[in-house]
């Protein structure tokens, strides 16, 4: 039957392939997280959490669809001073899971803020760099997007919930380049972030691989150096006399040389490097751990590296077509760990096989890609930025969550959007695209 000249106009609003793609991960997910559950002694109300939760995150992807988005940036003050007060509430009253003080839980409801700061941010830094887009040029306003995001990653850190803080450095950087700040002033930013996650991360190494280094040997110095104290001391004291005597030498020289570009450089490394070490400092045993089983991930198979190996186990024995739902033996017997959450990738692998966790991976590229069109054909700017913010966030989730589960990234604890089992991210995550959907949807109606 042909279509009505009102329908068709209707269904050219809509995105169709970016629905298939968020409705074929969301039937993906349910099968895997059912099949995971099954042998689980609470199977039953881990099945109706998760539906209740489905059918919450359907209806908020109508709000938001049905929400006009301009709303979101005529109260981003507002929304970002609930952002701040939540995760605030959290370190007050939150419940602590997984050693993490990151829920709010309010008897018949509990959810994990952090998810929620995350879509907030978004939508808060999308109205500011709007605003600014003038300015774009400016340092300052880069600054001031530091300043906006800074306090959000740092009480999200204070729970401590270093997984999910990861999550926001590409979401933030990726909103910059998006928004148009020059080349140089993110490279300041990735030299800072870099500087920041490579001290833990290095402290590490010469701990998995000299755990017996003595007194004055070269790896010991730098442990010490990344502990802190009369070492670090030493080093920023060094650093600031060698910037010094570089910006002397241009002067001599007579090079272009504006004593604040020196300054600046300074700055970055110096403030790089005691991010770091508070970073290093905060780390719990069992998140050191997670570090040393990516550097060395065979010390300790029974240890720290068992979830990445019994990962790989399953995705490895799924072969091309895979074993059958319900049919998994890593998952159904309880080998692999956190299976219906944080590692249901490898219960698709295990059970789907090849092409079903293929399939998932081209689901996530069609949703990423629409996203992305959605940002690229945005009739202002600010949904422009917040279509791009999204792309970013759903994009590095996956690369995240997939590579922990193959072992190419550390494990991180983030879950697979749309299809690992979690009410929050679910939720959330539908409520962020029925906004996008919105962005999608009026650009018609303000053509």
């Amino acid at each position: 039957m042909a279509l009505s000249h009102a329908e068709a106009a209707w269904r050219g609003r809509l995105d169709m392939t970016f629905l298939a793609a968020v409705a074929g991960l969301l039937v993906v997910g349910s099968l895997a997280v059912v099949s995971a559950v099954r042998p689980m002694p609470h199977a039953g109300h881990i099945e109706i959490r998760h539906f209740a939760a489905l059918a919450v995150g359907i209806a908020f992807f109508f709000f938001g669809f049905g929400f006009d988005y301009h709303v979101f940036e005529d109260q981003a003050k507002t929304i970002y001073a609930a952002t701040i007060l939540m995760l605030l509430a959290v370190l007050a009253v939150g419940t602590i899971s997984h050693g993490h003080r990151s829920w709010l839980n309010f008897g018949f409801l509990s959810f994990q803020p952090a998810e929620l700061a995350r879509l907030f941010l978004v939508l808060s830094l999308a109205a500011y760099l709007d605003r600014r887009e003038r300015k774009i040029k400016k340092f300052s306003v880069v600054l001031g997007a530091l300043a906006v995001s800074i306090p959000v990653v740092g009480l999200i850190l204070k729970q401590p919930d270093f997984s999910t803080a990861l999550t926001f450095l590409p979401l933030i950087f990726g909103m910059l380049f998006c928004a148009g700040v020059s080349l140089a002033q993110l490279s300041v930013i990735m030299v800072f972030a870099g500087l920041t996650l490579s001290v833990p991360f290095i402290y590490t190494v010469c701990q998995v691989f000299y755990p017996h280094a003595q007194a004055g040997s070269w790896p010991h110095g730098i442990v010490d150096a990344l502990i802190g104290g009369k070492t670090t001391v030493v080093l920023l004291l060094g650093g600031a006399l060698a910037v010094a005597g570089l910006w002397r030498w241009a002067k001599w020289a007579r090079l272009r040389a504006d004593a604040s570009l020196f300054l600046a450089c300074y700055l970055v490394l110096a403030g790089g490097l005691l991010a770091g070490i508070v970073v290093n400092r905060r780390l719990k045993p069992y998140q050191r751990d997670r570090f040393a089983a990516f550097v060395a991930p065979k010390q300790d198979l029974e240890g720290a590296a068992y979830h990445v190996r019994q990962s790989q186990i399953a995705i490895g024995s799924g072969g091309v077509w895979g074993k059958g739902l319900f049919e998994g033996t890593q998952s159904q017997l309880g080998f692999l760990p956190e299976r219906h959450t944080d590692f249901i990738y490898a219960v698709i692998g295990e059970e789907m096989g090849f092409w079903g966790a293929a399939g998932v991976l081209l689901l996530y590229f069609l949703l990423v890609w629409r996203l992305a069109e959605t940002a690229r054909g945005a009739r202002d700017r600010y949904g422009y930025l917040v279509c791009s913010g999204l792309a970013v966030m759903f994009g590095f989730e996956l690369v995240l969550n997939v590579g922990m589960c193959v072992g190419l990234m550390p494990v991180a604890g983030i879950p697979l959007p749309l299809v690992s089992y979690g009410g929050s991210s679910l939720v959330i995550a539908l409520w962020s695209l029925g906004i996008a959907a919105n962005v999608h949807y009026k650009r018609y109606l303000l053509a």
